[in-house]
């Protein structure tokens, strides 16, 4: 004899189980520290520990800045990290890494945050994820409205905000690029599909057309 499970119970234990983790969704915008408005008057990078409701999120790599010298198009608290490159009016303490670290205390579903390119240049940058999952976007320059909303489907306990290039100086490759309006554990906006996507769409949809004919 087969054992038949209720179908409503189930469903409503599902349901309740949604519920309950999109009402754990937290946003980290860093509203509540502040900083100077220059990376040289920073000093060192901070490692940031903060409450919310899944537990503590690390945020490691970068420092807080309020009101950003030369970043309009934020003028906010941000989080931001940079190469050291004085040479360019970037100077910074010990401590500042590409990529910028996101740790959570546990698996996380989705990922989206606010990245904003601080470069006098175009910049391609990449999330990634612990479990093998990433994302990759380009910023124009700041002072082009260099800010863009990215996301992806993360899986992991840790995500990582790289870039991917940055600025040449004399001294090596810099990079100079903020985040802020950190949100995990709910649905993702609609983000535009970078051109490699849409590209990739395309021939898709080209191939299904053709194999139709």
């Amino acid at each position: 004899m087969k054992l038949r499970l209720p179908i409503l119970p189930v469903v409503v234990a599902g349901l309740l189980l949604v519920i309950c983790r999109t009402a754990q969704a937290d946003v980290i915008n860093f509203e509540t520290f502040t900083g100077p408005s220059t990376f040289a008057a920073a000093g060192n990078a901070q490692t940031l520990n903060i409450a919310t409701t899944i537990g503590t999120v690390t945020i490691s790599g970068g420092v807080i800045l309020t009101a950003a010298a030369n970043l309009p198009a934020d003028q906010t608290s941000i989080y931001g990290t940079a190469g050291n490159a004085a040479n360019i009016g970037v100077t910074v303490g010990s401590g500042f890494t590409n990529p910028l670290v996101v740790t959570f205390p546990v698996p996380i579903t989705n990922f989206f945050l606010d990245v904003l390119n601080g470069n006098v240049i175009s910049v391609n940058y990449q999330l990634a994820d612990n479990m093998g999952n990433t994302a990759s976007f380009g910023l124009v320059p700041n002072l082009s409205g260099g800010q863009k909303t990215i996301g992806f489907a993360a899986t992991g306990t840790q995500v990582t905000i790289s870039a991917l290039n940055g600025q040449n100086t004399p001294g090596g490759i810099t990079w100079d690029y903020f985040i802020d309006n950190i949100h995990f554990d709910e649905p993702l906006p609609n983000l535009v599909p970078e051109p490699g996507t849409l590209g990739l769409l395309a021939a898709g949809l080209t191939g299904l057309f053709l194999k139709r004919k």
